[in-house]
């Protein structure tokens, strides 16, 4: 059996891809994404989710032979908008001022490599995410609290966003950042190519 060589540095992730009871390690990939999303020059939120993960997952499949790489990019996207990561805290409180009382996308780009072959896939899924009408007081509290700046939207379901939720339609696993359903069955049909 091959192994999968998780190529990133999400705690979160690492958390998710052990539910599903798989033998993987983990190699944190090197990429520029402003450089890349620059180069492609395109908005598309599927493209670049799916771009990303794949760019990912090549940075490690590169050094490693005969595995699996496995690569992710998570983003949030309100109406047509890819909301990024907060580059400071006023930022911070931009974003989660514009994602208050609306629903948004919560994008996930998944590639996989085959790094002997160079075969690979990529899919993505999507989950919507309806928050309810936030406070500045409740947005303050939470930005002092959390770790938001490596956060896509500025939030993570999982540290001490939950009460800003109203609605989640889709994989609660997607908003925290691996589709593990969708993933599990990709996995199955990508190991036989």
């Amino acid at each position: 059996m091959i192994q999968i060589i998780l190529a990133s540095g999400s705690p979160r992730r690492k958390l998710l891809l052990k539910k599903l009871n798989l033998k993987f390690k983990i190699i944190k990939p090197f990429i520029n994404e402003k450089k890349i999303l620059k180069k492609i020059n395109n908005n598309n939120p599927y493209t670049v989710a799916c771009l990303l993960a794949f760019e990912k997952a090549l940075s490690v499949a590169k050094k490693i032979k005969n595995r699996i790489i496995l690569g992710a990019d998570t983003i949030v996207v309100l109406k047509n908008e890819i909301i990024g990561k907060p580059e400071n805290v006023d930022d911070a409180v931009k974003i989660l001022k514009k994602l208050s009382g609306s629903t948004h996308r919560v994008i996930t780009g998944v590639a996989l490599i085959n790094s002997e072959t160079f075969n690979f896939i990529t899919f993505s899924d999507t989950s919507y995410v309806s928050f309810k009408k936030l406070k500045i007081k409740e947005i303050l509290n939470y930005i002092k609290n959390n770790n938001v700046m490596d956060k896509a939207g500025a939030y993570a379901i999982q540290e001490g966003a939950d009460p800003f939720i109203k609605e989640i339609k889709g994989s609660y696993d997607n908003v925290i950042g691996l589709p593990t359903e969708k993933l599990k069955k990709v996995l199955g049909v990508f190991k036989k190519l």
